[in-house]
């Protein structure tokens, strides 16, 4: 035998212990909490504004800020913060014409029964998409009701 057939017997044997070691792998990593790899929520705007006093008063304690620097983070903050909303609308409205090409170019394949349906499809979407966010306001008043009244 020479040395290729070899190292090809060995390969063919270690198979199947190699497929059992990565099933068994993928196995665990599948049973982990899956509220661990969630992706963390986005923080509200009071959170952010809290956030960010914090970080002035570190910043202005730890680098012994002057009253003209304190007002030029304050400065820079605020103008970070109207440029990065405007980016997240101005991204928002994009996603908004991208989606509507996609349903005009599903719409173009369609017969004239499959559109019918496609157009309802599109309704109980979209209504369940607003009673969604409905519910999330109410629950965001809600939260805030319940902040404010521990806050008295």
């Amino acid at each position: 035998m020479n040395l290729t057939s070899m190292k090809f017997q060995f390969l063919i044997k270690s198979l199947p212990a190699t497929l059992v070691a990565l099933l068994f792998a993928f196995t665990l990593n599948a049973q982990k909490d899956p509220a661990s790899s969630r992706t963390a929520k986005p923080l509200s705007q009071d959170a952010i504004e809290a956030s960010d006093d914090v970080k002035d008063s570190e910043y202005s304690k730890d680098l012994n800020l002057t009253a003209d620097q304190k007002a030029a983070f304050k400065k820079a903050n605020q103008e970070y913060k109207t440029k990065a909303k405007a980016a997240k609308n101005a991204k928002k409205e994009e996603m908004q014409r991208l989606r509507e090409e996609r349903i005009r170019a599903h719409k173009a394949t369609l017969s004239p029964e499959q559109l019918k349906k496609y157009d309802e499809m599109l309704a109980q979407k979209e209504a369940k998409r607003k009673e969604k966010q409905a519910q999330k306001q109410q629950n965001k008043a809600a939260k805030k009701a319940e902040k404010k009244s521990k806050g008295q």
